[in-house]
């Protein structure tokens, strides 16, 4: 649909003129590699897997590839929450600990987790679920031979040689969708930004209203710190898949993640973009939550940062409370009671 053209070249033109060269992340530190299966052992591909504190800010989001597994790596502390919430599937989350702080001549850890999934997912009885065209291609022989052998090198940690052997298949077969879409989850992966744009872009053409391409740009965005540009991504995510939560839950913290690079402080045009952001922000995570049914609590967790940061922090404090009411057993839930009783102290 030309509407859908437009949009999609508006939103890589934004980040390809608004997004900064990125910052230089670390290559080393804690790392976490992972496994995603349903419950009858068959792997579970291309949901997405967040990782978070242990109070419940987004720190990363990632893809799990055609086989079910998930990397994040260059962590630096030892407390994280890795979480899934895919259409048709009841929410799954493992809690991660590291022994030691990686850093300095302190070497990483690395965590190997498995989750499964189970039926009983986050959509109402009667709702839809949503919609995505599939790319139905034909992939010559010679491409489809190596994207396999790179994601049977990907199972075996490998990924090095996975990486190559996927590049031979986009070599062979430029248009390749889903082996752009896993260097680009790669590369986005190990911090090389700049890298995954082209690839983000050729899987955009090919598939226009994948919101999952922009999703991974969204990402990769967060990470460049463009929190504004990733927001406006999001929604187009959100945009191609209405009836989905998760591109309203990402575009949520994105704009919280903004307000909070704002300095109030410095001018009053600065004071209102940072209460627009945070009013944004709240509209599109009680969407989000609506949309689920309710039961997408990491709303709530969002929703708590946006009325913490207004100051508001009795409402901060019913947010989280209610989270623990879906929630009673989630592991992030005693740094999560901490948070209430410190929201709810008097000020000194």
């Amino acid at each position: 649909m030309p509407r859908t053209r437009s949009a999609a070249r508006a939103v890589t033109l934004l980040l390809l003129l608004l997004a900064p060269a990125h910052a230089t992340f670390a290559q080393n530190g804690n790392s976490i590699r992972g496994k995603v299966r349903d419950s009858r052992g068959n792997n579970v591909p291309r949901v997405t897997v967040e990782l978070q504190t242990g109070n419940g800010a987004s720190i990363d989001q990632t893809t799990v590839n055609n086989e079910g597994d998930f990397f994040f790596g260059g962590l630096h502390e030892t407390s994280y929450v890795v979480v899934i919430r895919a259409p048709d599937y009841a929410p799954a989350s493992e809690a991660v600990q590291f022994v030691n702080r990686a850093g300095g001549d302190q070497p990483g850890e690395l965590r190997t987790v498995e989750l499964t999934l189970t039926p009983g997912g986050e959509t109402r009885p009667g709702t839809p679920r949503p919609g995505r065209v599939s790319v139905a291609q034909s992939v010559p022989a010679r491409a489809r031979e190596a994207f396999d052998r790179g994601m049977k090198l990907s199972r075996e940690g490998k990924a090095a040689d996975a990486e190559a052997a996927v590049r031979e298949a986009v070599a062979a077969f430029p248009d390749y969708f889903d082996a752009r879409f896993w260097l680009a989850s790669e590369l986005v992966r190990t911090n090389r930004l700049d890298d995954a744009v082209q690839h983000l872009e050729v899987a955009r053409r090919v598939s226009p209203t994948d919101e999952r391409v922009y999703l991974l740009f969204g990402n990769l965005l967060n990470l460049k710190r463009n929190y504004a540009v990733a927001a406006a991504v999001f929604a187009e995510a959100a945009r191609l898949s209405p009836t989905s939560p998760q591109p309203l839950l990402q575009r949520g913290i994105a704009l919280v993640n903004y307000a909070s690079v704002i300095d109030a402080a410095a001018s009053p045009k600065a004071a209102g973009e940072r209460r627009s952001a945070l009013d944004d922000a709240e509209k599109a995570l009680k969407e989000s939550y609506r949309l689920s049914g309710k039961k997408l609590s990491d709303a709530l967790l969002q929703l708590a940062r946006v009325y913490e940061r207004r100051g508001e922090r009795e409402r901060a404090a019913d947010e989280l409370e209610l989270y623990l009411r879906q929630n009673p057993d989630a592991p992030n839930a005693p740094a999560i009671r901490e948070t209430v009783k410190t929201l709810r102290a008097p000020k000194p």
